[in-house]
């Protein structure tokens, strides 16, 4: 066993990280700690935003608070939101809205789970909308809000993403960030998508096939003869619709259309059709 790290926390936190060969890398000898705190994070579901409905979406997560020396350090919780827009403008930079004070949670508000402070807590990002200044037209899909919480301690120290060690963030024993963020998507537009599928040689597609993934389902489509049509339903809230075409043998026989549910075809491929995701003429995001 040797000393891997000596400093857990860039100066705000000193106790010693031991290591070892196995995949037990996290113990703390907690007699040297004398000092520090973390946000343990037990769940979270900041994972993506509707573009079209922001409002119904939240950022959040369950934290539990340790100081490793039981002693009752925790004062409060700042929760500060940030939005990145990540379409470049015409000099090719992102562009980013500064951070906001959006909540502060104070240690009372923490009630004990397993012997130690816990707390969860959302963020409507409709509400955030609100703090940052920012509209609905100002999103669009791969734009990306970050949460940051800063954590006070009784004794006047502050932990939060800016002072944390990776070891700290990262871990499976700590996974104590105090940084999340959330993706802005545009929802596939809602009803009946029709894949339709030919063979032009009439023995069936040979392995290759047409996989549609809607929100979190993925199904396998392909031709045993000569054509094949298929309806896909598209649930109104769905987080997603993709086509990805895996090619087989004999690609010059193979066609296909895709046909949105406002009638309009989409995407008309083959003979050798791409192989790969398959790329719509309809923008989800100006819907």
């Amino acid at each position: 066993m040797k000393k891997l790290l000596s400093i857990l926390m860039c100066g705000a936190v000193c106790f010693t990280f031991l290591s070892c060969e196995d995949e037990d890398k996290d113990r703390l000898d907690l007699g040297l700690i004398t000092t520090g705190a973390i946000l343990r994070t037990l769940s979270n579901n900041s994972a993506t935003v509707d573009r079209s409905n922001p409002a119904s979406s939240t950022m959040g997560a369950k934290v539990q608070f340790d100081d490793f020396l039981n002693d009752d350090t925790l004062e409060s919780v700042d929760v500060f939101i940030e939005f990145i827009d990540t379409t470049p403008d015409e000099n090719f930079e992102v562009q980013t809205v500064p951070e906001v004070l959006f909540t502060n949670i104070p240690g009372s508000a923490f009630e004990m789970e397993d012997n130690q402070p816990t707390y969860t807590f959302e963020v409507n990002m409709g509400e955030a909308l609100t703090a940052l200044g920012i509209t609905i037209d100002d999103l669009y899909g791969g734009d990306v809000f970050i949460l940051r919480l800063a954590l006070k301690t009784t004794n006047g120290e502050t932990f939060t993403s800016t002072n944390v060690g990776n070891a700290i963030a990262t871990s499976s024993a700590f996974q104590s960030p105090f940084r999340y963020s959330a993706a802005v998507v545009c929802p596939p537009l809602a009803g009946d998508w029709i894949l339709d599928m030919q063979d032009s040689y009439g023995d069936g597609w040979n392995g290759a096939k047409m996989s549609v993934t809607v929100g979190d389902t993925t199904t396998d489509y392909t031709v045993q003869a000569s054509e094949a049509t298929v309806t896909i339903t598209v649930p109104a809230g769905s987080s997603a619709l993709v086509f990805n075409y895996s090619p087989g043998d004999w690609e010059s026989e193979v066609t296909w259309q895709i046909t949105s549910p406002q009638g309009e075809v989409v995407a008309d491929e083959g003979p050798d059709p791409p192989t790969g995701p398959v790329t719509l003429t309809l923008d989800f995001c100006t819907l």
